[in-house]
């Protein structure tokens, strides 16, 4: 997109250099006269007359408009911290002023009164957005088996899935692949002519009604329209801490430690440490046994007897192979018991020791519990979270976050830490270019200031952009679009269309001065007359070039939401060019 719009403003500036001119010498323009161009001017009169009125209107309440200006695009008081976690002067001043109890009991009602359009797209659109590719329609089939079944048995059903799919002339092709018994995709392919009709959205009725009828597994089935699944994930939990560090067994102790600590609060509930807690997190489980060494001592019955019984019914092992005079075949010795040896007759099987029947019962419990936790590993630095359901308000819980956080930073040895990974829509990393915004403006205003040979009209000129942005922020808020990188796009455009159109009056004003026209708001209506109409044509064209955009809805990647955010920011920059402009130059009778 960069690289077109630099090759398409290159050829306009060359077009108009060099293009424009021949075309006029042969083309020659007649002067305009006659009774439309007498009522035109006519016309033209009667606006200055009325936006001189409006001037003088808004420079005798400048104070007012400035205000709408400034709580219109908003001051962030939501950005601000509570409190500053330093002994430095300024952090003292900012405790006992931003930071103080009272300023901090008001400071939801400055954050809705002062926060402006910015918080509304902060809060509400920005946060909640996500970036998106753009690619060619697909559908996407995952299918998962429950816990304890084989790949032999997953295959076997996206075998049928996949004979249902080969009936359509409409699918160019599609992909299988299947990793594990709790992972199988299949990727569905259209031919290009059928992209873009209401095909599509019909298989994926179809395929959702052949995945129900199947059963036996967890289904899901998304690419166009609604997404379907069967499936009931439950790896997700509202709270978390995760911990990193060198050593994985260490680390998992004091994961324990947290965990021991965190349970002692009423409001916590389901505690488990996990290498990854995410909302499709798939829990497999596993039995374990509690013993009662006080209970062992008590029947005269070891952990060797006890050993020994278990392996009796579970034996299984490998010796040495046997050869039957042509190969070598290997030999498996196997227990008897071991195919239908289970939880069941271990808790009822009684354990024979010197004519004393003990049960399993006896000597403890048998439970069962998550487990299969995979091992992440970052920098050199294993990963453990420490994940739980709170009861109570997100604020509450994340106080107890920080808490517990603060608490077990003050005992972990140096290379461990704890922290609070957050998960939001975006990757902080998209964050980051939002900065360059600043960078395009300060460019701008070096560049303007060199044109025009002042310090003071140029930042009259980039105050016509903080406008535009309003535009953009209520467009995306008010009519609850995505913002994805399009809107960024929109963002970069509208810096340079907004900019153009103050740079083109302020140059013809200058240009009048040279000329000792006296009275400056009268030489800027003359320089506003002239250029108003190159602006409004600009504006117009650029409005009408982006409809096409907005036709394939938010289901056009880019270029939808950069559409959306350039005509929002348009129609605002006119209002700032009208009203805005003139008190940003301090023009004087």
């Amino acid at each position: 997109f960069v690289w077109v719009m630099l090759a398409n403003l290159l050829v306009s500036l060359f077009v108009a250099l060099f293009f424009i001119p021949a075309f006029m010498q042969q083309f020659p323009f007649r002067t305009k006269s006659g009774k439309v161009f007498i009522r035109r001017k006519r016309c033209v009169i009667r606006f200055n007359r009325l936006y001189l009125k409006e001037i003088a209107f808004s420079k005798r309440f400048k104070w007012a408009f400035l205000l709408v200006f400034i709580l219109g695009f908003g001051i962030p008081v939501q950005w601000l911290p509570e409190k500053i976690e330093n002994e430095s002067r300024f952090a003292r001043a900012y405790n006992q002023t931003l930071g103080s109890e009272g300023f901090g009991n008001a400071r939801p009602a400055l954050e809705k009164i002062m926060g402006g359009s910015l918080r509304l797209f902060s809060e509400n659109v920005f946060e909640s957005s996500f970036y998106a590719e753009p690619e060619r329609t697909k559908l996407y089939i995952r299918g998962s088996m429950p816990e304890g079944c084989t790949v032999e048995q997953l295959n076997q059903a996206i075998t049928k899935m996949e004979q249902y799919l080969s009936r359509f002339d409409e699918l160019k092709m599609f992909v299988t692949s299947i990793t594990s018994y709790r992972n199988a995709s299949i990727t569905v392919h259209f031919k290009p002519e059928y992209e873009f009709s209401a095909f599509p959205f019909h298989l994926k009725g179809l395929i959702t009604s052949r995945a129900i009828s199947l059963g036996g597994l967890d289904w899901s089935v998304y690419g166009v329209g609604r997404g379907f699944s069967n499936a009931i994930h439950s790896g997700f939990k509202s709270s978390q801490i995760t911990l990193n560090g060198y050593n994985y067994n260490q680390l998992y102790a004091y994961a324990e430690r947290l965990k021991d600590s965190l349970a002692k609060n009423s409001r916590v509930r389901d505690i488990e440490i996990a290498g990854k807690i995410s909302w499709q997190g798939s829990n497999i489980h596993e039995y374990y046994i509690d013993v009662d060494h006080e209970m062992f001592a008590l029947h005269s019955v070891s952990m060797k007897d006890f050993y020994n019984t278990l392996r009796q019914n579970v034996y299984s092992s490998r010796l040495q192979p046997v050869f039957d005079g042509h190969t070598l075949t290997p030999v498996t010795l196997i227990s008897g018991n071991a195919a239908s040896f289970n939880t069941w007759w271990l808790s009822n099987d009684p354990l024979n020791k010197n004519d004393n029947i003990v049960k399993m019962p006896q000597l403890g419990t048998i439970g069962k519990r998550k487990t299969g936790n995979e091992i992440h590993k970052n920098n050199q630095q294993y990963k453990l979270v420490v994940a739980w359901d709170f009861i109570g308000p997100p604020k509450l819980a994340g106080m107890v976050v920080d808490d517990h956080i603060e608490a077990i930073n003050q005992v972990l040895p140096m290379g461990y830490k704890a922290f609070n990974q957050q998960y939001a829509y975006w990757n902080k990393k998209d964050k980051t270019q939002y900065y360059l915004i600043f960078l395009v403006i300060g460019i701008i205003y070096f560049i303007c200031a060199i044109l025009l040979e002042s310090l003071t009209q140029p930042m009259a000129i980039i105050l016509l952009v903080p406008i535009s942005f309003i535009g953009v922020f209520l467009t995306f808020y008010l009519f609850d679009l995505n913002f994805d990188q399009g809107g960024f796009a929109a963002f970069i455009l509208l810096s340079g269309l907004t900019v153009n159109a103050g740079l083109y009056i302020v140059n013809d004003f200058n240009n009048l001065a040279r000329q000792n026209i006296p009275g400056t708001i009268q030489r800027y209506i003359k320089a506003y007359n002239y250029k108003i109409m190159p602006v409004f044509l600009t504006v117009i064209s650029t409005l009408l070039g982006l409809i096409p955009f907005i036709w394939g809805g938010q289901n056009e990647v880019f270029w939808f939401a950069f559409a959306a955010g350039t005509m929002g920011g348009l129609l605002f920059s006119m209002i700032a060019l009208f009203i805005y402009f003139p008190l940003f130059l301090r023009l004087q009778k």
